[in-house]
């Protein structure tokens, strides 16, 4: 994607129709072999991207965002999708770009080593 983000919430939204995008493919491979697929889970770590997704927030600025980023929303109006939150600290895929004390780098050798 080569947008720039006017906050961490909207990059974060952008990650999620980037996400939600490339998985499309791999759901239709596994229901057209015969597994049907649950709602597949994406994971954030903002709060304000989550509300936005799951739109629990109506921000004043909505306007702003590109009208691709409405698309995860309604993929999860079609139970393709489920957005949540989890906190930063514990979601592996932003470890190498966070700041963590070296007690939490010691405790995530172990996943980060696999």
């Amino acid at each position: 994607m080569t947008n720039v983000m006017s906050s961490a919430a909207e990059s974060e939204i952008g990650t999620a129709f980037a996400n939600t995008h490339a998985a499309i493919p791999l759901r239709q491979a596994l229901i057209d072999l015969g597994h049907p697929q649950p709602p597949t889970p994406i994971c954030t770590d903002n709060s304000t991207a989550n509300g936005f997704l799951n739109e629990r927030i109506k921000a004043k600025r909505t306007k702003a965002i590109d009208m691709r980023f409405f698309w995860p929303v309604d993929r999860m109006h079609q139970n393709q999708f489920t957005i949540y939150w989890k906190p930063g600290i514990t979601n592996l895929g932003d470890y190498h770009s966070k700041h963590h004390p070296s007690s939490h780098h010691q405790k995530m050798r172990f996943y980060t080593s696999i």
